[in-house]
């Protein structure tokens, strides 16, 4: 058996690679995963070291801290600060200010940073162990700043020099008097940019609360655990959040595990998803060895070698082939883990204190397990087969025939039937079943159906498609050649199948998610010019504009209406809602809000226009009352004088801009302008972009803009899931070149006896490319049918009004010819290999 695995080295290789590329994205993904984790960790154990015990206020706001607009809300006072001071055990109190959303304007006029790491302020601290200033000093004055090493290298300012800042306040100047960094010479902890203001200055730009705090840091006295201390302090201020600084380090990890998990689980679904293609290359491989060494088989047989021995030989080759390449994935999947790690960070834009790779032993057994299980449970059938080869056998040449397909295809009939009710239930939302769970289970039986009624279409449908080639010899011969085994042709294309399947059901969805945009737009957004913010600048941010721009807005020459909304999430009625505050008879012209009980118009102070879902949530009426709560304001009775059907532009409830003092922003996120004509368009955004000339988080778009803008991000996610089921065609290729290969080495005597007739070498080597081709287009177009079938159910299951059905018929071509083209890369070498086959040798082939 050693020796046979030995002997044929380029089919070995061939059989492994589908192996090894599925085991070294699986080892990439627990790698990476472990590393980026890994690197957190170290980050949060810096920035908490010099910690031992913190209180926070505890967070009873609506929606709680992390918001995506405004600053924390839930703080501590000088009393709170006093209290710590004087439990037993603490050696010195420090009253910290910190806050995400202080924004440093660059020399381009743009926003620095917040693509990934925060955009933060603080409360400058002379004895911060965490802060070594590097140049300069202190800030001392309200209008001096100190920024960090980071920040000035990227921005290039310097010591003396000005730098404006946005923050709860509008676009502010300020003067760099300190530079600092942190421990082990690095410019930033992870990339982030970070401004010191006086403590005064701090907590009026950062929180817009004079004489409070975010956190109180606490340090032990000699021979004082932290876990005591902490208790004491719990007790002393049962109301607050106590933490040591272990818990703080632990818990802010503990917020980044659900993206590393996230991405380890996506990126191992793909490479199991590839492994499951590789596992049909491997049955295929296995499959045409048993049937190539038929009279060897027998042979052992007749020997004496019984049923078991030859059944474990085969299977002793698919451990061994499993095992030797899941030990090359994994190395391979170590480099590839380091590289992804590097590009994790710098897409966040953020330099994790963490070097090398965490290589952890789940990681290692996992990947090793999968790629040999995978191995071993596609080789099971072609062992059992080999089992079964009788002694008698090695008397003939001939390989023992296939077998009809009559149950092959019955059973292929009733999974696709079951498959396909299951996709019916989902769309129609039938059963007590997730309609996920249904989807789901309804897809994978659909491609098992399919995957065995592929042999009983193979043949008529690559002879229909041979026609293209029938012009020639060579042509008539390779269409002829693909339908002689349908077994082996289904098996070859079912892999393939696979992969465009999930491309083409990702690419109706992501074209069907486009026009649906594109429909909402047009449908419930009457305005021609918007004015965006930009979010990218994390939780607490506080971009935007002031409220009052509306009324400048609606003045402009040219503008018919115009609205700023301005949103927050509040309390109503003892549920956390979100709403928007600004003009409501302009929102209502512009969103084409349809009024479901009462009226849409403007309101006064304590008056509200409630969305249709959240009246219902609520069970309240056009003339009940509702209790709002916002983070930083008391509560307010607020009247319903209108309920309406929301839609895909505006969904929230409205409330009047009077109402909206306790909104953690005082800034409006968007606007929306109607213009009287198309043709003023122009003029009007013109003098928009002078509006916002001084404010760098602000851009004015069209509709069509901001469509693309949207799109844009749909094309990301297509390209990503396209990009990953790369993985999945290499593996089908790589099947249909080892069975092309298989395939002339089975046919080494036919071969030469066409040669010998007359079939030159180029005639040969078309054969073998039309074969290629044929196995390819089979499995694509078998794809197609199943990815635009599922795309299909997928879209009218979600039933979304940001979904219309769309089928991407441009790009079920460019993946036909792909399909095409693979096929022909595919026959190179098997083409090679045949049309170098030596005449006389092939002839005397015994």
């Amino acid at each position: 058996m050693l020796r046979g695995l030995l002997t044929h080295k380029l089919r070995l290789a061939l059989s492994a690679l589908a192996v090894i590329l599925g085991t070294m994205f699986i080892s990439a993904a627990f790698v990476a995963g472990d590393t980026f984790s890994q690197g957190f960790t170290a980050l949060f154990s810096t920035v908490n070291r010099d910690i031992d015990v913190e209180v926070t206020a505890k967070d009873t706001t609506p929606g709680g801290q992390q918001q995506q607009f405004g600053s924390p809300t839930a703080l501590l006072d000088q009393k709170d600060v006093d209290t710590v001071s004087k439990v037993d055990g603490v050696e010195k109190v420090t009253p910290g200010v910190f806050s995400a959303g202080a924004r440093v304007i660059g020399t381009d006029g743009k926003v620095i940073g917040g693509n990934g790491p925060p955009q933060q302020g603080i409360a400058w601290q002379n004895d911060d162990p965490l802060i070594q200033l590097r140049q300069g000093r202190p800030p001392a004055a309200d209008n001096e700043i100190a920024i960090n090493q980071g920040l000035a290298e990227t921005g290039g300012f310097s010591l003396g020099g000005t730098a404006d800042v946005i923050t709860l306040q509008p676009r502010t100047p300020y003067k760099i008097v300190g530079i600092f960094g942190f421990p082990g010479d690095r410019p930033s902890l992870a990339g982030e940019t970070t401004v010191a203001f006086t403590l005064a200055q701090a907590q009026l730009v950062l929180l817009n609360a004079p004489g409070m705090f975010t956190s109180i840091d606490a340090t032990a006295a000699a021979g004082v655990s932290d876990t005591v201390l902490r208790d004491r302090i719990a007790a002393a201020l049962p109301n607050e959040v106590v933490r040591t600084g272990a818990q703080v380090a632990e818990e802010q990890q503990s917020a980044t595990s659900s993206f590393v998990n996230i991405l380890k689980t996506g990126l191992v679904v793909f490479a199991l998803i590839g492994m499951f293609t590789g596992a049909f290359l491997i049955f295929n491989t296995f499959s045409m060895l048993v049937a190539q060494r038929t009279r060897e088989l027998a042979l052992y047989r007749s020997f004496g070698a019984s049923r078991g021995q030859v059944n474990r030989s085969v299977l002793a080759e698919s451990v061994l082939l499993g095992l030797a390449a899941s030990i090359v994935g994994l190395g391979l999947g170590i480099l590839v883990g380091y590289i992804l790690n590097k590009a994790l960070q710098s897409f966040i834009d953020a330099s994790l204190p963490v070097s090398g790779v965490v290589v952890r032993a789940y990681a290692v057994i996992s990947t090793l397990l999968v790629g040999t299980a995978f191995t071993v449970v596609a080789a099971l059938i072609p062992a059992l087969r080999a089992s079964r080869v009788p002694p008698i056998a090695a008397m003939r040449e001939a390989v023992t025939p296939d077998k009809p397909l009559t149950r092959l295809t019955i059973a292929g009939a009733v999974i696709l039937a079951a498959g396909a009710l299951l996709l019916g239930l989902g769309v129609g939302h039938v059963g007590n079943p997730p309609k996920w769970l249904t989807l789901g289970i309804g897809s994978a039986l659909c491609f098992l159906g399919v995957a065995l009624l592929a042999p009983i279409i193979s043949r008529p449908l690559t002879t229909a498609a041979g026609k293209a080639f029938a012009w020639s010899a060579p042509g008539q011969i390779g269409a002829r050649n693909t339908g002689r085994n349908p077994r082996r042709t289904a098996v070859t294309a079912a892999a393939l199948m696979i992969g465009v399947a999930l491309a083409t059901g990702a690419g109706v969805f992501a074209q069907s998610a486009k026009a649906g945009i594109s429909n909402a737009f047009e449908r419930d957004v009457n305005a021609q010019l918007a004015v965006t913010t930009s979010f990218s600048n994390g939780p607490g941010a506080a971009a935007g504009f002031p409220p009052q721009l509306e009324q400048t807005m609606a003045a402009l020459p040219g503008v018919r209406t115009a609205v700023a909304l301005r949103g927050d999430t509040v309390n109503l009625n003892g549920s956390d809602r979100f709403v928007q505050a600004g003009d409501a008879q302009a929102a209502s012209t512009i969103f084409n809000l349809q009024p479901v009980a009462g009226n849409v118009r403007q309101l006064n102070p304590g008056e509200a226009l409630l969305d249709q879902d959240t009246a219902n949530a609520l069970h309240v009426g056009v003339g009940n009352t509702v209790t709002m709560r916002t983070a930083r304001g008391q509560p307010v009775g607020l009247d319903v004088v209108g309920i309406f059907k929301p839609n895909q532009a505006i969904s929230s409830s409205l409330i009047s801009s009077a109402d909206a003092g306790g909104f953690r922003s005082p800034f409006a996120q968007s606007g929306f302008v109607q213009v009287d004509s198309d043709s003023q368009v122009p003029q009007v955004r013109a003098e928009l972009d002078k509006l916002f000339a001084d404010n760098p988080e602000v851009t004015v778009n069209d509709q069509s803009q901001l469509i693309d803008q949207a799109n844009n991000f749909v094309d990301i996610l297509l390209g990503i899931v396209n990009t990953l089921l790369a993985l999945t065609i290499i593996v089908a290729v790589l099947g249909v070149v080892n069975t092309l290969l298989l395939s002339v080495f089975e046919r080494t005597r036919e071969l030469g006896l066409i040669r010998a007739v007359g079939m030159s070498r180029s005639q040969v080597a078309r054969m073998i490319t039309v074969e290629s081709v044929l196995i390819s287009v089979f499995g694509a177009a078998l794809g197609i049918v199943i990815g635009v079938g599922l795309g299909v159910s997928i879209v009218a299951a979600l039933g979304d009004e940001f979904l219309s059905l769309t089928v991407p018929w441009t790009y079920l071509v460019i993946t036909l010819a792909l399909a095409v083209l693979a096929g022909a890369i595919a026959a190179v070498l098997p083409a090679i290999r045949a049309a170098r086959l030596n005449v006389l040798q092939a002839i005397a082939y015994e």
